[in-house]
């Protein structure tokens, strides 16, 4: 089991099974299937990228993705969209051809905009979706603060590969000052949502404000899991405003 979990570095991508609930909660299609192939959505894209990021000889990565293929049936054309769009974009962020993820801009804009299918996977009418736009854009923002965490955490290491994420071409410098700019951003977009969004507005401001102040230390791997652990608590927050707005 162990080297399961290792193999779809589930430990990489668990936390995105709040974007999932989030979406099942506001849109009220809550069932296990769309759980499912999110899941199998999420293991195909990071193995995906393992499998060419560390030259690996085992497709080990081709199973989660036929594995949802078994489910497509239960998804309706709007899901099938999100579903589809989801495998293209992270098939294009690693394949070495086309190869998103080291092309800056376009390192952070896949990633960002690519795991917000998994929050709009559940939805089945655009009328739903476009009642909590906002509510996508700042899952948006939140996305483009992580990617660039993860770019400045990886910056040497991608150095060393010749990788030319968004992070490398900007320099860690430039790369900090967007990401505080993201942060504010995401800052004043959480107050426009207070009247709405009660728990999800102060939540976010907090947690904005304490990794914009946060940022004038060193961004490395205990920053990022602290961006990690504390993105969960405030998902919690999320979910109980979300149980409140649609009960």
């Amino acid at each position: 089991m162990n080297e399961i979990l290792k193999i779809y570095r589930v430990k990489d991508w668990v936390h995105y099974a709040g974007y999932i609930l989030f979406g099942s909660l506001i849109s009220g299609n809550i069932n296990y299937t769309n759980f499912l192939i999110a899941f199998f959505m999420l293991a195909y894209a990071f193995s995906l990228n393992d499998y060419y990021d560390k030259k690996k000889k085992d497709k080990l990565f081709v199973l989660p993705l036929l594995f949802s293929f078994i489910f497509l049936p239960f998804l309706n054309y709007i899901q099938l969209f999100f579903y589809f769009s989801f495998i293209v974009i992270f098939t294009l962020y690693s394949l070495p051809s086309t190869y998103l993820e080291g092309r800056p801009l376009f390192s952070i804009l896949t990633n960002s905009i690519g795991f917000l299918f998994i929050f709009l996977l559940p939805f089945t009418n655009i009328e739903k979706i476009l009642k909590f736009l906002d509510f996508s854009l700042l899952l948006f923002l939140l996305n483009v603060t992580a990617q660039i965490i993860h770019e400045i955490e990886h910056y040497k290491d991608d150095r060393k590969v010749r990788k030319i994420t968004t992070a490398i071409s900007l320099g860690i410098k430039t790369s900090t000052l967007l990401l505080r700019l993201v942060l504010i951003t995401t800052f004043l977009f959480s107050l426009s949502l207070f009247s709405r969004f009660n728990f999800i507005s102060i939540s976010t401001l907090l947690f904005s404000c304490y990794f914009f102040f946060l940022s004038y230390g060193k961004i490395n791997e205990k920053f990022r899991k602290k961006f990690k652990i504390y993105g969960i608590v405030c998902g919690v927050l999320y979910v109980l405003d979300l149980l409140r707005l649609t009960s």
